[in-house]
């Protein structure tokens, strides 16, 4: 008898607990993210139907129509270099001269927002070498302003910290 009984609780508590904190879940009606239509987004409807999105910083075309080209004539566009450059020129661009530089899903949208803009130079310099025996404390490269140094709370005589 007590083996029936025993089994019988741990059936109820089986199935009793799951459909208790299920309940217990759905009766506080939180929502991570309740943005399921388009009723809900934001924007102010006219600007958003006749503006793109960074046209501050990249000339519309001011077409609104997409482009002709398909993704296998879009693949020029994205930046491919040489491994090992000495040039210090990788594949991160830092100032691309167009928002969609290959990688447009769909590929029709490739070339029918923006205008090429240029913005700077993605040539990389290195520093100079720097004179070890400059005055001034060293961090790393940089050297730190004679009047932090004379600022802070402690004083060191090591004129190179390398970490």
């Amino acid at each position: 008898m007590n083996q029936i009984l025993f089994l019988f609780l741990i059936l109820v508590l089986a199935i009793g607990l799951p459909l208790f904190f299920k309940m217990s879940n759905s009766l506080q009606m939180f929502e991570g993210f309740s943005n399921y239509t388009l009723d809900n987004a934001f924007g102010n409807f006219p600007e958003s139907q006749t503006n793109v999105l960074v046209q501050d910083t990249y000339p519309p075309i001011g077409k609104n129509q997409i482009s002709d080209e398909t993704s296998y004539d879009m693949w020029w566009r994205y930046p491919v270099f040489k491994v090992g450059s000495y040039d210090q020129i990788t594949n991160n661009i830092r100032f691309p001269n167009n928002p969609d530089i290959g990688r447009c899903t769909p590929a029709s949208v490739c070339g029918a927002l923006y205008h090429d803009k240029f913005l700077a130079s993605n040539y990389i310099e290195p520093l100079p070498p720097l004179n070890p025996t400059c005055p001034g404390t060293r961090v790393g490269y940089f050297k730190i302003n004679e009047q932090l140094i004379d600022s802070l709370p402690y004083r060191t005589n090591i004129s190179n910290i390398l970490y």
